[in-house]
């Protein structure tokens, strides 16, 4: 055979093999990377199934979720269901008591005016109840039945004219009675009169305050079996209540007898007045206390 010949004929042999090759791997199939490829599917938008919380996206693109009122976690207390793990607070049932007013800022409508000698007169003017400037003193008493024990007492007051107490105030403790005096013998004098016999002035309860005429003042009265205690809250020249203060903390015990001045027998069991002042009340209050 001629030399040509035998060339060829490798030739064609060696390219038939090699479009052999080439058929069998086209049958096969590439194979995918699945290193640097990934499959994606679009699917329907679903409803969130039972109890999975939605999630908002705010604009820093951070998730928060939104509570559905329907959507309860395993550990939650349901309204009506008993838990003993519910750990939720207890509001305290003494501050949810609604205050019940005495004065309705119209009439004197449960009040009476005792008559001490020289008195000024009882008006109802602007909504506040004023207790007019009198030689000595003049009050108010309240003409319905009251708590002896275990309650609070509010009111806000102010002096209007004078320099003495605006707002003496004589309450039930027990089977007897006390006044809270607030700016007696010179206007400044507060304390509690009487303790063991002995006036405001002159027994543990006394103290002084800088009261500022036509400036309201909050007092709170807090009578309980063995202990009498009051706060003010001032008012600050824009109409701003400020902080609560403690003005009165008596405990009372064995050795301890809390009565009234005989001429505070005229405002039992509750009542306000006035010495040679006038002043002026509003928002008087009460509720009954519960807290051990």
């Amino acid at each position: 055979m001629h030399p040509w010949g035998s060339f060829v004929m490798k030739y064609l042999f060696c390219t038939a093999f090699v479009l052999l090759l080439l058929i069998g791997c086209s049958q096969q199939g590439t194979p995918r990377s699945t290193e640097h490829e990934t499959e994606v599917m679009t699917l329907p938008p679903a409803a969130n199934p039972p109890h999975e919380t939605p999630i908002a996206v705010n604009s820093e693109d951070q998730t928060v979720p939104i509570l559905k009122e329907t959507d309860a976690s395993p550990n939650e207390n349901v309204a009506g269901q008993d838990d003993e793990n519910n750990l939720s607070p207890i509001v305290d049932a003494a501050e949810e008591k609604t205050w019940t007013p005495l004065f309705d800022g119209e009439s004197t409508a449960g009040w009476t005016v005792p008559v001490y000698g020289g008195d000024g007169e009882v008006d109802v003017q602007n909504g506040n109840l004023v207790i007019g400037r009198g030689e000595q003193m003049t009050g108010i008493r309240y003409g319905k039945e009251f708590p002896k024990i275990d309650y609070e007492l509010r009111y806000e007051a102010r002096r209007t004219e004078g320099y003495d107490f605006f707002a003496a105030c004589t309450f039930p403790v027990k089977e007897s009675f006390c006044t809270f005096i607030n700016g007696g013998w010179g206007g400044g004098a507060i304390g509690l009169s009487s303790v063991n016999g002995y006036d405001a002035s002159e027994n543990e309860t006394s103290s002084f305050f800088d009261f500022h005429e036509k400036t309201w003042y909050r007092f709170r009265i807090l009578v309980k079996a063995e202990q009498i205690q009051v706060w003010i809250t001032p008012q600050d020249k824009e109409g701003n209540w400020e902080e609560e203060k403690s003005l009165v903390d008596l405990e009372i015990e064995d050795d301890i007898r809390v009565s009234t001045r005989l001429e505070m027998d005229l405002y039992k069991p509750l009542g306000f007045c006035t010495w040679s002042t006038e002043g002026q009340l509003r928002n008087i209050e009460w509720r009954t206390d519960g807290r051990k």
